[in-house]
């Protein structure tokens, strides 16, 4: 891969850069002569750390901003856990009709499905006391 060399213009040398060369292109200050192109550098970013009263402004913006994600997040929990909820209790109904399959399902998987059609009601109670104390 070739490189290229860039020529940057400092602003001193414009007119000598510029020369008096007919055709010669006129450059302003920030761009970058690449060959027969001519680029601009990018502008720079003026900070504003030495003005406390902005500084105020973007701490209040920055805090609002993070009350609101964290709302943002417990509404998503929220509706996490609800979801949840309707897949444990219907975990909890196919479990039961396994249990009461009969001989068409194998006794471990019976017992197995037995244990978690008990179990999984209070789970899901517990669950949803919990979450409704938040």
């Amino acid at each position: 891969m070739r490189r290229t060399r860039l020529n940057v213009v400092p602003p001193v040398s414009k007119e000598v850069a510029l020369g008096s060369k007919p055709g010669a292109k006129e450059i302003a200050l920030g761009q970058v002569i690449d060959g027969d192109k001519v680029m601009s550098l990018p502008t720079p970013v003026t900070h504003k750390a030495n003005y406390p009263e902005d500084m105020a402004q973007v701490r209040e913006s920055r805090t609002q901003r993070v009350r609101r994600l964290q709302e943002e997040a417990r509404a998503l929990a929220r509706e996490q856990i609800a979801e949840f909820e309707v897949l444990l209790d219907a975990t909890a109904k196919a479990a039961l009709e396994i249990a009461d399959g009969g001989e068409v399902y194998s006794i471990g998987a019976r017992e197995i499905c037995r244990r978690l059609a008990d179990e999984l009601p209070r789970t899901l109670q517990t669950l949803q006391v919990i979450s409704k104390k938040r």
